[in-house]
């Protein structure tokens, strides 16, 4: 039975949605979509796969809006064969924001609950379009019972793709108030901005010289969520670019997801931060499950294996994932240059493979614990990605920076523009590369991954690295 839900869909089937849903005479319309779950450690998330457009002769306006039984047979039968749920989203032409279920509506929907189970064996899918603002809200019947389906509400839809969008249920979570402390930070894009980025469950992925920096900067924005992801702990190689970490902390090798839930706490402006620090990747079955609750992630790894899993999460679970990396050249101990780059992975934006953030065919070699073979990384080539850790604190804060207005163009949308493609800072020419085209052609993130849900492929597995890690942290605590 599920207990947390949600629905996503990227922001071209929105449009499709909108264009088909906003009459010329004002009158409601309606409309089948195909839907998959994408499970997370509490909350599933109805993925919206398709638009099932009514035929002629399928559905009657007359002010509201009638269906056929075939109209609905045909859906749940494309929804069965294709290894989908049914949804049924209608309008309400001058509806704003989250849009309750009237008794009307509550009477359309319950007549084809059990039907819809019986056929594609998934609950149906209720969907209310908001032709004011374009706002959705969502339910899904459960069985409770024979003859017995009730429905229980989505906490928020999220649009996905060029801008993230979302609408949230006020009855689940309700707008914050502004604090004193956020005044700046609200007159600089609006009290409506400020109250979705305070309800965001916002996770970052590595807590590291970028992590950090990201974390410090959400928590004084007013994020009212954050899940800190990473299983390493404190070295004193980590202090010249590490923020909010001492000798201490080295010596004593404490975990660096432990120290930036501390920073946030402090840092906090919004009222009743809630912060989860997981010693955990995401290419651990847990790790993946806890990323997947979050509506945003952000990537701060510099591995292939979790910006792998990242990527499917981005694409197969339509959540946006925020991502950058520093590459610095040095010659013989001198510099010669340094390159940091930000950009968003999510429907209808190039993956994190077709950017070059990682290789496919190095995820086994991490899987299978090469990475950290001392012997293998001697091997490969001075120049090989893999093996260059070169960094500075400099370029850490460039780079967080640089993906940290990623994230504000994708929510708050600046004069209306919310993508501006991926950018490539190069230092030593001071210029700036964007990129504004989507995946290369055949590329499956695109194409057969995307809005799979939980039918996509299992990319998680142990982690070595990280089981060690932990055992470690216990072993030395253990003896304090």
């Amino acid at each position: 039975m599920i207990t947390r839900f949600s629905t996503a869909m990227s922001s071209s089937l929105a449009q499709q949605l909108a264009d088909h849903l906003h009459r010329p005479d004002g009158q409601e319309d309606c409309c089948f979509v195909l839907w998959r779950p994408a499970s997370g450690a509490s909350r599933t998330t109805a993925v919206l796969v398709d638009l099932v457009l009514p035929l002629a002769d399928e559905r009657i306006v007359h002010g509201t809006v009638d269906f056929t039984s075939q109209y609905f047979l045909r859906s749940a039968s494309a929804a069965a064969e294709s290894g989908c749920g049914v949804g049924l989203i209608h309008a309400h032409p001058g509806g704003r924001g989250w849009q309750p279920l009237n008794q009307i509506d509550h009477d359309a929907e319950a007549a084809f609950a059990a039907q819809a189970l019986a056929l594609t064996d998934q609950p149906l899918l209720g969907m209310t379009f908001a032709g004011g603002d374009a706002g959705h809200s969502a339910r899904i019947w459960q069985r409770h019972g024979a003859r017995n389906y009730r429905p229980l509400e989505a906490e928020s839809v999220r649009v996905v793709g060029e801008q993230l969008a979302i609408t949230f249920n006020e009855r689940f979570l309700p707008a914050p108030p502004t604090t004193t402390a956020q005044q700046r930070t609200v007159s600089a894009w609006g009290r409506q901005t400020q109250e979705t980025l305070a309800r965001l469950h916002v996770g970052v992925v590595g807590t590291g010289s970028v992590g950090m920096i990201i974390v410090e900067a959400l928590a004084r924005t007013g994020i009212g969520r954050l899940t800190l992801f990473d299983f390493d702990a404190v070295e004193t190689v980590n202090l010249d670019r590490l923020l909010h970490t001492t000798r201490l902390d080295a010596v004593l090798k404490r975990p660096k997801v432990k120290l930036a839930a501390r920073a946030a706490r402090r840092a906090a402006t919004a009222p009743g931060l809630r912060v989860s620090a997981l010693e955990t990747s995401v290419t651990e079955a847990d790790g993946f499950a806890a990323a997947a609750d979050c509506d945003v992630l952000f990537s701060c790894v510099d591995r292939p294996w979790p910006r792998h899993v990242l990527n499917l999460l981005a694409y197969a679970h339509h959540i946006p994932v925020v991502d950058g990396g520093v590459s610095v050249e040095t010659r013989n101990g001198h510099l010669q240059g340094a390159e940091w780059r930000a950009h968003v992975a999510a429907p209808g934006r190039a993956c994190l493979e077709c950017l070059g953030q990682y290789d496919s065919a190095d995820v086994p070699t991490e899987r299978d614990g090469l990475l950290e073979d001392a012997t293998y990384i001697t091997g490969l080539s001075t120049e090989h990605p893999l093996r260059r850790k070169e960094n500075v604190f400099a370029f850490s804060t460039a780079a967080a920076a640089a993906e940290l207005a990623q994230f504000i163009t994708m929510t708050a949308a600046p004069s209306g523009i919310s993508d501006t493609g991926a950018h490539l800072y190069h230092l030593t020419t001071g210029t700036l590369d964007r990129r504004e085209d989507g995946c290369y052609p055949g590329c499956p993130y695109d194409t057969t991954l995307n809005a799979l849900g939980d039918a996509a492929p299992v990319v998680t597995g142990r982690h070595l690295a990280a089981e060690q890690a932990r055992a470690a942290h216990r072993w030395l605590w253990s003896r304090r």
